[in-house]
């Protein structure tokens, strides 16, 4: 059946007749039209741009390699221009997943919707006010509970060597397994010669931030412009308070003064690292029947990106949209989210009730990827540090690297 809310008649808003359904339809095509963010500004409203949905369930993305690219010879006013081979691009294919999740709104929660439309000592403005609260919330949660998603992949990619892995057990309960992996380069893994604490920097063995400003300048030798430092909450007030970051800001004399945030900001901007961006995200995970905080970002890594946007959403159409029924209400979100709304009953042979529906194919691609590093810093055990041709201790690893040195004895 359809949507209780297409009941409600005889209501005005500014004057005209409401029709709540409808318009919210209007809201979601002038949002989408207009790229304007609903509700809630997410990290991939910021670093994805997105595409048109389309028909196949396969998304293909262009990964830029970041080669040098090939300088333009000096030619004659009749000669033929020089031919130079494309090698700046891979294709990069993966499935697009199927998101959604739906929330109830049983009999007792309608009587009290009732009880408002049917109050006559309300004013028509209080009854309108109350029941478009109650189909806001719905919406949101619907809405906002599929783009979560795609900040979960970025964030949890961006912290774990570019992948991004759903287990039912962990954090997809209900759901499938599923892999996304954007293919980093090994150059791009790197890991932390010794671990980010305050022993190792007392002892001189580490300096933080001269090691971002040394992986910084290396990009810089690759072509490759860092543009945004992304780390979690704990481990950037760590750096800020650390000894040798207020050394450098304070000098010797004065350095067991705190470190400011402007101070750390205009710190990083002089050694030529760019500015960091704090994550904060967490997402409410159904754990059966409880309600659980999960979070994407691995607080043992640090993760530098170009700035502003790295890749493209790539939403497919909604198997609703291709076969919808007809006692259901519809309505196309944007971004490739679409919102349904229905009622049950004896008629269905289940428990009276009004669902909303959020659901939607879609797939953050991450085209920058050859530009991104991920950096762990915590959660290893150290190994031995052997010294370059020149006789200097290094700082940090490839994760291959890492991977095959010889760990220290632990004693």
């Amino acid at each position: 059946m359809k949507s209780i809310f297409s009941t409600f008649k005889g209501l005005h808003k500014d004057g005209k007749p409401l029709d709540f359904l409808a318009t919210w339809k209007k809201t979601f095509d002038k949002a989408s039209e207009r790229e304007t963010t609903l509700f809630q500004k997410m990290y991939c409203d910021s670093w994805f741009t997105t595409n048109t949905p389309q028909m196949s369930l396969t998304a293909e993305a262009l990964v830029g390699k970041y080669n040098l690219r090939f300088m333009a010879t000096l030619i004659g006013d009749e000669s033929p221009t020089p031919m130079r081979r494309s090698d700046g691009f891979d294709v990069w294919t993966k499935e697009i997943p199927r998101v959604g999740h739906k929330f109830p709104m049983y009999a007792r929660d309608y009587r009290k919707l009732m009880e408002v439309y049917e109050n006559p000592r309300l004013s028509e403005s209080a009854k309108v006010k109350q029941i478009e609260k109650l189909l806001t919330h719905d919406m949101k949660d619907a809405y906002l509970g599929c783009k979560d998603v795609m900040d979960f992949i970025a964030l949890m990619a961006f912290s774990n060597w570019g992948v991004a892995q759903f287990v039912p057990e962990i954090n997809n309960p209900g759901g499938r397994k599923y892999e996304v992996d954007y293919q980093m380069p090994e150059t791009n893994k790197l890991v932390s010669a010794f671990l980010w604490n305050s022993a190792n920097t007392k002892a001189g063995k580490l300096s933080p931030v001269l090691m971002l400003s040394a992986i910084c300048s290396d990009l810089r030798n690759r072509g490759i412009e860092p543009g945004e430092i992304l780390m979690s909450q704990d481990l950037y007030f760590w750096l800020r308070m650390d000894e040798t970051t207020r050394l450098l800001v304070h000098g010797n004399d004065k350095k067991a003064q705190t470190v400011t945030t402007a101070q750390m900001a205009d710190l990083l901007a002089g050694n030529e690292i760019p500015p960091v961006t704090v994550i904060t995200r967490k997402m409410g995970m159904d754990m059966d029947g409880k309600r659980k905080s999960l979070e994407p970002w691995n607080h043992n890594f640090i993760c530098i990106k170009p700035a502003g946007v790295i890749g493209e959403i790539q939403p497919a159409i909604e198997d609703s949209e291709l076969i919808e029924e007809e006692n259901v209400d519809y309505m196309n979100a944007g971004g490739g989210i679409r919102i349904a709304k229905w009622r049950t009953g004896e008629s269905t042979g289940q428990v009276a009730a009004e669902y909303t529906q959020g659901s939607g194919r879609l797939l953050p691609l991450i085209t920058e990827i050859g530009a991104i590093i991920c950096l762990q810093v915590r959660g290893f055990e150290e190994k031995e540090v052997p010294a370059d041709a020149n006789g200097v201790a290094r700082t940090y690893w490839t994760k291959s690297e890492f991977e095959s040195a010889t760990a220290l004895e632990v004693g």
